[in-house]
């Protein structure tokens, strides 16, 4: 029975990509290139190519079977500003699940685990494969959102500043752009912005592309405190100080947040390697007092 058992897992580990292979691989997505694309994380770089054969076989498949999955995905991708279609995602899901299934099964038939193991480590491998390419654009994604609330109190003050000295609204962002880090995301999204009103679009349209873009909290309610500004003839300039402020404070809300956190994060590390270190040491001396003269020797 056992050796029947293994004959058919390496049967299958054979069959079932070929089969696999056969089915969905598109010869033409060989030729691909990817100029479509930016801003690749390193596993989706490594393995565009390795992908692409796959995309209009498998891909549409998949899109087509989970298309609340793919509007969850292309929402992620568009925070993270990560240019490449959501098909990759999913294909990279089913092959890496079906690599990493496969080499679980040929693990089992070369290791042969007793117990639960056998059992259990498939399934462990599956859910783990199945998540991980997801999950590599949801912290791209949720890093980005991070890194644009920490810069978001210095522009919003600058710029009110600058406008203060008599900039006008662009100019004021421009001069942002200029000065601040190149590489952080909410500078890149403010050229986006200028991009766009530059080529005809009104502020507030610019504000509220950004707005899609980005999908944070904070910035949201300081274009709606523009937008509302720009509508009721207010000062524009006095909003976004007022805006800088609030949002000074919400970055330190979201400190002390973290912060009220920490007791409850470090009750798992101290209670897996700080206690038991902390019980040897006052258990060991004992234990080698009762060992050489007994229970009187704890006295």
């Amino acid at each position: 029975m056992d050796n029947f058992i293994t004959y058919l897992i390496v049967f299958l580990v054979v069959f079932v990509p070929y089969v696999f292979f056969q089915t969905f691989m598109d010869i033409k997505g060989k030729n691909f290139n990817k100029s479509n694309t930016r801003n690749l994380p390193r596993f989706y770089d490594l393995t565009y190519s390795a992908l692409s054969p796959f995309i209009n076989t498998l891909g549409v498949f998949l899109q087509n079977l989970f298309p609340n999955t793919v509007d969850v995905i292309k929402n992620k991708l568009l925070i993270a500003d990560i240019k490449m279609d959501v098909r990759y995602v999913l294909v990279a899901q089913v092959l890496l699940s079906l690599f990493m299934l496969l080499a679980s099964l040929l693990f089992i038939v070369s290791t042969q685990p007793k117990g639960l193991i056998g059992l259990l480590l498939p399934v462990m491998v599956l859910c783990i494969a199945w998540i991980y390419p997801q999950l590599i654009i949801e912290k791209l994604a949720e890093q980005r959102q991070i890194d644009i609330i920490k810069a978001l109190p210095f522009a919003i003050d600058l710029i009110g500043s600058a406008m203060r000295a008599g900039l006008d609204f662009s100019a004021a962002i421009r001069y942002y752009v200029s000065i601040a880090d190149p590489k952080n995301p909410l500078t890149i999204e403010f050229k986006v912005v200028l991009r766009q009103m530059e080529l005809g679009k009104t502020r507030v349209e610019s504000l509220e592309n950004m707005v899609q873009r980005v999908q944070v909290d904070t910035f949201t309610s300081f274009t709606a405190a523009i937008i509302h500004g720009s509508e009721v003839g207010s000062s524009i300039v006095e909003t976004i100080m007022m805006q800088g402020e609030e949002m000074r404070k919400a970055r330190f809300n979201i400190a002390e947040q973290k912060a009220a956190r920490a007791p409850s994060l470090m009750v798992l590390p101290i209670a897996l390697f700080i206690m038991p270190a902390f019980f040897i040491m006052i258990g060991a001396p004992i234990y080698l007092r009762m060992q050489n003269s007994g229970l009187g020797g704890i006295f």
